[in-house]
């Protein structure tokens, strides 16, 4: 079983990215879970969402404590949590990362098998026009995508019609695209 945790902030489209990415897991045969956790929260407060892939059924219900995924879609976020609390050893992190605007927190890299980044931000704006908080959901998607190849793109393709309207089918196809061709493997 492969568990996911995603960190994001309200807005974002933690939970619908959780979504998306289960559902297209789905698509390629595997069951899937997804919930999040968060409160009666605003916009911009953080927000985490879980997912968890098998290809037999999954029993548990419980928040993932352990996950083999990492994604965090807001590098600001470790400023107040480490997100990479509880990684499995040879675990995967996915990071929403601008390489000029700050550095990696001390200890991080030691924390993971596995790095990516990915200026999800700027790539957000860049798609979606710029906004307070970008929406950086399925730009993520594609990213996990590249980093992690379990399921498969044209899944994560046909998922979307179930997230969005058909006038948005195009633009968050390519969000997809842009996500997995500007991922960086950094370990």
């Amino acid at each position: 079983m492969k568990e996911i945790t995603i960190f994001g902030r309200g807005g974002q489209g933690a939970v619908t990215g959780a979504q998306l990415l289960a559902t297209a897991a789905f698509l390629d045969g595997y069951w899937a879970q997804t919930f999040p956790k968060f409160g009666a929260e605003r916009r911009g407060a953080p927000v985490m969402a879980y997912v968890r892939l098998d290809k037999k059924p999954i029993p548990f219900r419980s928040k993932v404590y352990n996950p083999d995924v990492v994604i965090v879609m807001d590098f600001n976020l470790f400023k107040m949590v480490n997100p990479l609390d509880g990684i499995r050893s040879d675990g995967t992190a996915i990071i929403n990362f601008k390489e000029q605007d700050s550095e990696f927190p001390s200890g991080l890299i030691d924390k993971v098998a596995h790095l990516f980044t990915i200026d999800a931000s700027s790539i957000a704006h860049e798609i979606y026009g710029k906004t307070a908080i970008p929406i950086t959901n399925v730009i993520i998607v594609g990213a996990y995508y590249a980093a992690q190849n379990d399921i498969s793109l044209e899944s994560v393709y046909r998922a979307l019609p179930d997230y969005f309207s058909k006038d948005k089918l195009e633009i968050n196809r390519k969000a997809v695209q842009m996500g997995f061709e500007n991922v960086r493997g950094v370990l």
